[in-house]
């Protein structure tokens, strides 16, 4: 909506994709919204601000995603206030990422790659009160409302430690120095000692669940838990959280399998607090049958599982940090349809138990993986899909998008840094984009390895794979066994083996099934300084390779290969033999202007070649955590 009356004029000038939406604040107050188109316009608002002082005028994002592969947008153009221009990359301007809380605090700009907000400190001069100029340009109509849709989290900043704001309304206390018999609602004890916090979670879960309160502030120091802390139905919206900046810690017990279990309860949050000494074979935090969870902010050491959401749908894992979990330290599973995984930075997972991956999606759909940072995997980084033939856990239009996985694969001769998984044989609808994968390797790099970048397993069926920088891995991106596979606009670069490779037969009891056809592989930047450019097992029509762009391929040397043996020097063949059996009709060599390879950057340089050619620019600072 657009306000029309009061005594100052404000003008966004902005465009975006995919219906972009944004709040217009003044210090904190929403006085209007608007709704984007692909072509630049004028928002106008009229209110009535305190005149003859300063104001911040604050332009909030607020449904930033990916959906159906593209990326939503929004670009501001310019803010002018009372006919002042300013720009967004003005010197009092500023770019608050995720939650307007002063936190992350940027450089102003333009583009608005994540929920966030522009923010114009505007001092008294563009406030007078003795006339002012207002643009000339008519209010337009109230842009209509966007329908809901399944959006990405409103992101949290990564922080070296959790960090929650100080508490501002009523709400229940536990303390170390807490006795279970006070009332609970002190932060402190009181000076004669005959009030204070509570000693323990479950008895502030107890008091929460008889009051209007339905908060507990969690103070600094360390919580042993001999039992976990069952929320169930009665526990629908309840909130724990660490106090400010203190630390929380919360001890798994022997006999705690689980630390914080969820069972039927409903926007549940659980943020900013840290759990470690876990069971090896336990869960941190075990969700099941729930809904609207979020967990956010959270420190997660050792022990088993981290967060594992189950049957639990519309959660949010967001803005967490996991160090040596034992098992997977993210678990989305059965059923936790349009979960939101999100700015979470995972090392070492898996430490006890190799398991899968560091963040596994299975059984469930909708599901948005983003801005993550996973290290040091001993298998998979992050790994999608289904195990099952019959499709009991199937999985469908899952979106890994503005990840960074580094080292994936340490312990193992057959996975992914990004792995895909579709035993019951059907179209996934799964979108990969804007990922880097580097330094995914195996434990015997010199044996018989399947150690992918990007790696489509088992046939896995009607996925897109964009965008993506995948450099430094043992291979680039492999597709074994699927169909209607679309893999576009990548950068593919200095792999050791193959950069690209196909391979019908799936050896999973035996090959059975839909055979390969209908891949797409074209328009991809292919760097062979190290490894081989394309290996295929199975016959020609398992992929339309075609109009990639090749650098630093010797063209003397056998840098393709293919069984059975189509290449006229048999299965191997330099890239004349390679065309001429009707592969890469269209690709060209080209320098691609990558901005520094010898610092292991694969991003392309704004004069790249390949722009000319329609490559979409690959928003290489927007992926990683959003911090």
């Amino acid at each position: 909506m657009a306000t029309t009356s009061g005594n100052s004029t404000i003008t966004v000038n902005a465009k975006g994709t995919l219906d972009a939406h944004f709040n217009l604040l003044v210090d904190g107050k929403q006085i209007g919204e608007g709704t984007t188109g692909a072509t630049a316009k004028d928002f106008v608002f009229k209110t009535d601000i305190a005149e003859n002082q300063g104001h911040k005028i604050q332009v909030q994002y607020d449904n930033d995603g990916i959906f159906n592969g593209t990326d939503r947008n929004l670009i501001v153009n310019e803010v002018t206030i009372n006919g002042k221009s300013v720009l967004p990359t003005a010197d009092h301007v500023t770019y608050d990422k995720g939650a307007l809380d002063g936190h992350d605090v940027a450089d102003g700009q333009a583009g608005m790659w994540w929920n966030g907000a522009l923010v114009v400190d505007a001092d008294k001069s563009y406030f007078t009160a003795d006339g002012v100029t207002t643009p000339t340009t008519p209010a337009p109509t109230t842009p209509t409302p966007i329908p809901p849709v399944s959006e990405a989290p409103d992101p949290t900043p990564s922080a070296p430690s959790p960090s929650v704001p100080q508490p501002t309304g009523p709400g229940f206390y536990v303390a170390t120095n807490g006795k279970d018999s006070w009332s609970g609602k002190l932060a402190a004890p009181n000076a004669d000692g005959t009030d204070g916090p509570f000693a323990s979670l479950q008895k502030a879960q107890t008091a929460m669940r008889s009051s209007d309160i339905d908060t507990t502030y969690v103070r600094g120091g360390d919580y042993h838990l001999n039992s976990p802390v069952w929320l169930t139905g009665q526990d629908s919206g309840v909130t724990f959280t660490g106090y400010g900046n203190e630390k929380a810690v919360i001890h798994g017990g022997s006999q705690a399998s689980v630390s914080f279990g969820v069972s039927g309860a409903q926007n549940v949050t659980i943020e900013g607090l840290t759990f470690t000494d876990g069971v090896a074979n336990g869960h941190y935090v075990f969700a099941d049958k729930a809904s609207g969870l979020t967990f956010a902010n959270n420190e997660v050491k050792g022990g088993g599982y981290g967060i594992t959401v189950q049957n639990s749908t519309d959660s949010k894992v967001v803005g967490n940090q996991f160090d040596s979990t034992g098992a997977e330290s993210i678990f989305v599973k059965a059923g936790s349809n349009s979960t939101v995984v999100s700015d979470n930075h995972i090392t070492h997972p898996n430490a006890a138990n190799r398991g899968d991956a560091g963040i596994w999606v299975n059984g469930s759909s909708d599901v948005q993986v983003t801005h993550n940072l996973v290290e040091h995997s001993p298998e998979k980084a992050i790994a999608v899909g289904s195990v099952q033939t019959d499709g009991s856990d199937a999985s469908h239009r899952v979106t890994v998008a503005f990840n960074k996985v580094v080292d994936a694969n340490l312990e193992s001769n057959d996975g992914g840094g990004i792995y895909l998984i579709n035993r019951q044989q059907d179209l996934t609808g799964h979108t990969v984009v804007n990922n880097e994968v580097t330094g995914t390797t195996a434990t015997n790099p010199t044996g018989q390895v399947a150690s992918w970048g990007i790696y489509l397993d088992d046939w896995t069926s009607g996925a897109t794979v964009k965008g993506n920088l995948v450099h430094g891995n043992i291979g680039g991106v492999f597709l074994h066994g699927g169909w209607n596979n679309s893999v576009t606009e990548n950068v593919i670069a200095d792999n050791s083996g193959a950069q690209i490779g196909l391979q019908q037969p799936v050896g999973w009891s035996g090959w059975k099934g839909h055979e390969m056809s209908g891949n797409d592989i074209s328009g991809n930047v292919v760097d062979v300084s190290d490894g081989t450019a394309v290996h295929i097992y199975g016959p020609a029509n398992v992929g339309n390779i075609h109009d990639n762009f090749y650098s630093h391929l010797n063209t003397s040397q056998d840098m393709f290969d293919v069984w059975p043996q189509v290449l006229a020097g048999g299965g191997k063949g330099n890239l004349a033999e390679w065309q001429a059996a009707g592969y890469d009709k269209g690709s060209t060599m080209v320098d691609p202007g990558f901005v520094n390879p010898g610092a292991h950057d694969y991003s392309l340089s704004s004069d790249s070649s390949v722009y000319a050619h329609g490559f979409d620019h690959i928003p290489t600072h927007d992926i990683g955590l959003i911090g």
